[in-house]
């Protein structure tokens, strides 16, 4: 283990500033400096005139130049590729001072060696003693002694000097990663130390613990420097080293191995017992292959065979050199590298030195060749089927004798040594699945694809769907007392590998088809706690029936047995009659909820263990537990559902009227028609409140008549269509004629639509409103001549312009970008299940922190949201809302705003060129674009949503926000800590300058809010009866929105508001820096300000009070927090 997660987690801001300086030295292919580049603010970088005269700039490619970019393209992706990797090179290089202070150390510490004293102790006589004069001989005995040891003979144990020390891992073939100097130690024991027979009993173990303890003693008498203490090799505990760390930096790892051709290494094979008498429990050994004893024995007999090995296959290729280092880094970033069952460095030179020897790998290919190569290895073979091994002359049985016995096998040069013996099956295939992925995001050769694989940390609760947790008050000595006595001779010393291995099995029986991978989380286990991670197979995850075998089958009782009282027998339309578990639901969120049934059910009933999951946890702040409908109703998909189907026939019913010129399209704009609103409309008949609500012809409308309205009914949101009509050249070619003409349109379709379908309607003179099936559906015309309109203007002489004008470009969007980009969100969810609930769970998440849609759009939202979706990244397509949600605050932590464009490319319209254009484009002048620049192919990637919000302060504010919450919940799965869900979703307003509390009553939304008043019941909805009379409520009508957009209009340039748009009861108010500023005396500034020492400043109680009356009624109260 040479890295730590700190050492290569190089996802920070200072580091992502210099790779975007990278990126733009390779989009200009300039030759890379000799000299260190000077750092360069990024504004600094277009703004400076290039020194260069024209002539320079067009000058002829050099010889060296051409043979450079000719070397690029044979042996890298692309220019910026290859920078990229020289630079992480260059940052991940030991510096000379660390290996100067090693070899210092490593000169004192072999002279520590040839003085060492001499002892011959017997094994009894380790023990720890309480005498008055202790001889150095006794010191030491006392300072060794470890009662945990044991083995079968009473022998001689002699401490002498090592025949000699040697350099060991991957610093050895200079493979090693830093900037940390990591140095492995090897001490060969002398023959002396050893009889023939010590590899049986554990005496080979006993013996070296003992040898490295006197070493370890001598060291720390010694005080050659640095801390001293004990670990283990790889978390093996029949391999424990001495771990010396010289400062922060140095850290030298020091093992103890036989010297060479002493043990026979053909006594560590895959079918011998080297335990006759078990000195690790008081239970009785058979004649079993020990296994992951002899694994343990091999690795240190085959060590230094095998590092001559790997030094004579790789110190001619500093590019396959190169390749480990990055290697290594791409698996420290996915945590898979460190803990007993990990995917080791070991096994990372073993592979690479394997492609050497079968020629997959020369010195002419470059590092990123032999990356492609590795990564393309491991994804294509299967080492669980197909065993591979380093000595070529081995015997094909020897082989299957070790794949019987071994999940993975890979044999070394030795042919007797699996140096997979430790990996984890399911370890295993987790890095089969990393490496397709990697090798995807090569092929992608997208700009960010290097910072995705070798920069960017993805955290463990990142890379699974759910995170499972097993705990056990006695270690699991439930398993292990179930253990048969063969399979506990193959584990001797390893029993935790076989809980491991045990939980795995029963897991797998459970989830069966519904995962795609279970992995036990080997660096985060420990003795009492199993950490599980799994990822879910989308097309069987949330299936409501586990069919099982048929009647009467062998395994019919088996089954019935590990799923218990939830068994019934069941016919199938094949006719068959089968055992099966069927797991009734009612909503989406239940059918989620399947895989939480199962992990309890498995957890509890078939390992007796305790357990906590962290899946879908954040699922409930998506309900709505204040509003009951009359049918199930889980988190949003339900509710959205209902009304696409219902915008869907009433859609038919449009396309069916008989009009001068026909419907032709009907296209949905809203969030509801993606199944990204929060909280969608509910189908219900409404009627009229006799006192706060009043009719008028087909409306429920406020009762204007009473002097205070002491409580708003509830808010009901319009679905929003628009309407295209067959083309005709006759539209009016004036602009309000125009309008008019569409207002008969809506009277028309009205008509038409209350004769034919007996529906309820209302006109409105830019709109109609139709009540269907408990649903106000807004529809609006779109005509292509009203944007022509919209643009014209007539100059002074006569001439007719046509050009861009704010209301136009709004226009458009609206009617034109809209409806289009709701059809390809529309279509994403229905390729992606979780992408409607994970992005409604984000809006959620940035409202409850006052962001609302003023400062952060809905459409900002839900494309950034697809954009994870749709491009490809280190991670998978997230299954589950929680995952897309905690995705969603990675990406945003890391997002480079102010030099990386966010695509959302739907179905690949967007091209490569286009994406460098725009690349281009933000270099040469940034602050000509929105501040976050989001492109798609709707709006002819001019990141048209983004162009008035959000702004650069509110950018880093939920940057901020985004790490904290993810912070958080690290903390929370892997410390089992008790901070709650929902206070993630609550406000800090200790930030802000004043508070403003709201009357809860006049909030229309204040059943949604994150934390309800208890007090308050529940609104129950009665299902939608056609037969019963019902007019349209009171529509798109809410106080405290109104009040928002008057205090915004008319202090916005004083203040800032903040506002939880789901039923929140406060506005948060920061003053604007420059707002606060004291002023010379003018009268552009008089407004909003008073005269103080003659200078001119913000009257704060004067707005206070402003604020008060603009919202008298609705607010309750203003607190001035500074």
């Amino acid at each position: 283990m040479h890295l730590s997660d700190d050492e290569h987690d190089l996802s920070d801001d200072s580091h992502a500033e210099e790779s975007s300086d990278d990126e733009v030295g390779a989009k200009r292919k300039l030759p890379q400096p000799t000299t260190p580049l000077k750092k360069v603010k990024y504004e600094n970088i277009t703004s400076k005139p290039s020194k260069k005269s024209k002539n320079d700039l067009y000058k002829a490619p050099t010889v060296e130049e051409l043979n450079e970019l000719k070397e690029t393209q044979n042996l890298y992706n692309n220019n910026l590729f290859r920078l990229q990797i020289e630079e992480l090179i260059k940052e991940v290089k030991i510096k000379p001072k660390h290996r100067k202070t090693f070899t210092a150390w490593f000169d004192q510490f072999q002279t520590l060696l040839t003085n060492l004293p001499e002892y011959n102790i017997t094994l009894s006589d380790i023990k720890l003693k309480n005498k008055k004069k202790e001889t150095d001989k006794s010191k030491l005995v006392n300072f060794i002694a470890n009662k945990s040891l044991e083995c079968d003979q009473d022998f001689i144990v002699k401490l002498i000097k090592p025949e000699r020390s040697e350099i060991v891992g991957l610093d050895r073939v200079s493979a090693l990663p830093g900037p940390k100097l990591h140095v492995d130690v090897n001490l060969k024991m002398p023959r002396d130390c050893f009889n023939v027979k010590d590899y049986l009993n554990n005496r080979y173990f006993v013996k070296r613990y003992y040898y490295l303890g006197y070493v370890f003693y001598y060291l720390k008498k010694q005080d050659l420097g640095g801390e001293i203490t004990w670990c283990f090799h790889n978390d093996n505990e029949l391999l424990p080293v001495v771990k010396v760390a010289l400062g922060e930096k140095i850290t030298i790892k020091i093992f103890a191995t036989p010297c060479d051709n002493y043990f026979k290494v053909s006594r560590c094979g895959a079918d011998i017992n080297n335990v006759k008498i078990n000195t690790f429990t008081t239970d009785e050994v058979t004649e079993s292959a020990t296994l992951f004893y002899n694994a343990s024995l091999a690795h240190d007999l085959t060590l230094t065979i095998n590092q001559n090995f790997v030094q004579e296959s790789l110190s001619e290729l500093p590019n396959a050199q190169e390749a480990i280092k990055l290697i290594y880094i791409w698996l420290v970033q996915r945590g898979l590298q460190s803990g007993l069952g990990a995917f080791t460095e070991d096994l990372i030179v073993y592979f690479v030195v394997y492609l050497v020897t079968k020629k997959r790998i020369n010195k002419h290919m470059s590092s990123y060749q032999i990356i492609r190569n590795f990564w393309n290895f491991i994804t294509e073979t299967d080492l669980t089927q197909n065993p591979i091994s380093l000595n070529d002359d081995l015997k094909t049985d020897v082989l299957d004798t070790f794949q019987a016995n071994f999940d993975v096998v890979f044999l070394d040069k030795t042919g007797f040594y699996n140096v997979a013996a430790f990996l984890d099956v399911n370890v295993y295939r987790k890095i089969k699945t990393e490496c397709g992925l990697a090798f995807k995001l090569l092929d992608d050769g997208g700009i960010n694809s290097f910072h995705s694989l070798f920069i960017t940390k993805l955290p463990l609760e990142l890379q699974y769907d759910l995170i499972l947790t097993l705990k056990s008050d006695s270690n699991f000595e439930n398993i292990l007392s179930g253990m048969d006595p063969d399979v506990r001779t193959k584990f001797l010393g390893f029993f935790n590998l076989f809980v491991t291995k045990n939980i795995s099995h029963v897991l797998h029986r459970g989830f069966n088809k519904r995962a795609s991978l279970i992995v036990p989380l080997v660096a985060e286990n420990q003795k009492s706690k199993l950490l599980f991670g799994i990822n879910l197979d989308p097309s069987d995850a949330f299936s409501i029936l586990e069919r099982g075998p048929a009647l009467n089958d062998p395994e019919e009782k088996e089954f019935k047995e590990f799923w218990g009282d939830l068994t019934s027998d069941r016919r199938f339309k094949d006719g068959s009659v089968c055992v099966a578990v069927y797991f009734k639901t009612e909503t989406v969120k239940e059918r989620r909820g399947i895989v939480t049934t199962i992990a309890d059910r498995v957890a509890t009933r078939n390992l007796g263990l305790q357990y906590s999951l962290h899946y879908n946890d954040f699922e409930d702040l998506l309900v709505n537990k204040k509003v009951v409908a009359a049918y199930p109703m889980g988190t949003n998909e339900e509710c959205c559902l209902k009304a696409i189907s219902a915008g869907d026939q009433l859609g038919k019913k449009l396309r069916g009227l008989e009009m001068p010129l026909s419907i032709t399209g009907v296209q949905g704009i809203s969030d509801t028609v993606s199944m990204t609103e929060v909280f969608p409309p509910i189908s219900t008949n409404y009627r009229c409140g006799n006192k706060i609500t009043t009719t008028l012809e087909n409306n429920i409308i406020i009762n204007d008549k009473k002097d205070k309205v002491g409580v708003i009914p509830r808010y009901i949101k319009p679905i929003e269509y628009v309407l295209q009509l067959e083309h005709s050249s006759k539209w009016p070619k004036n602009l309000t004629t125009l309008r008019h003409m569409k207002t008969a349109f809506y009277l028309e379709i009205s008509k038409l639509l209350s004769k034919k379908h007996k529906l309820i309607t209302s006109v409105k003179p830019d709109h109609l409103d139709v009540l269907y099936e408990g649903y106000v559906f807004r529809y609006r015309l779109f005509l292509p001549r009203e944007v022509g309109l919209l643009k014209k203007e007539s100059t002074n002489n006569g001439t007719t312009l046509y050009k861009d004008t704010p209301e136009s470009r709004q226009f458009e969007v609206q009617f034109n970008i809209l409806p289009k980009l709701t059809g390809a969100l529309k279509g994403l969810q229905s390729q992606f299940p979780s992408f409607g609930p994970a992005t409604a769970l984000i809006k959620r998440w940035l409202r409850s922190q006052l962001i609302d849609c003023h400062h952060f759009p809905d459409h900002v939202i839900n494309l950034l949201s697809a954009s994870l979706y749709l491009n490809q990244s280190a991670f998978s397509i997230p299954n589950t809302p929680q995952i897309g949600f905690l995705r969603f605050l990675k990406f945003f932590t890391e997002l480079q705003w102010q030099i990386q464009p966010v695509v959302a490319n739907f179905n690949d319209e967007i091209t490569k060129e286009t994406l460098a254009e725009i690349d281009s484009k933000l270099l040469q002048n940034r602050d000509a674009y929105p501040n976050l620049f989001v492109a798609t192919a709707y709006d002819g990637c001019e990141s048209v949503f983004t162009k008035v919000a959000p702004s650069k302060e509110v950018l880093r504010r939920v940057k901020q926000l985004a790490g904290e919450t993810l912070n958080h919940f690290s903390k929370i799965v892997r410390d089992d800590s008790f901070i709650s869900i929902k206070s993630l979703f609550i406000p800090n307003l200790g930030g802000y300058d004043v508070v403003i509390h709201l009357r809860p009553l006049l909030n229309p939304v204040r059943h949604e809010q994150v934390i309800v008043d208890e007090l308050e019941g529940q609104v129950v909805l009665k299902a939608f009866d056609v037969k019963e009379a019902t007019k349209i409520p009171v529509v798109d009508f809410n106080p405290v929105e109104c009040y928002l957009k008057e205090l915004r209009n008319d202090y916005g340039e004083f203040a800032n508001f903040f506002h939880d748009s789901y039923g929140g009861n406060v506005i948060g108010v920061l003053w604007v820096p420059k707002a606060v500023e004291s002023r010379d005396f003018k009268v552009c500034y008089v407004g909003g300000r008073k005269l103080k020492d003659g200078k001119l400043v913000l009257n704060i109680d004067a707005l206070i009070e402003d604020f008060y009356i603009l919202g008298k009624g609705l607010v309750k109260s203003i607190d001035k927090i500074k």
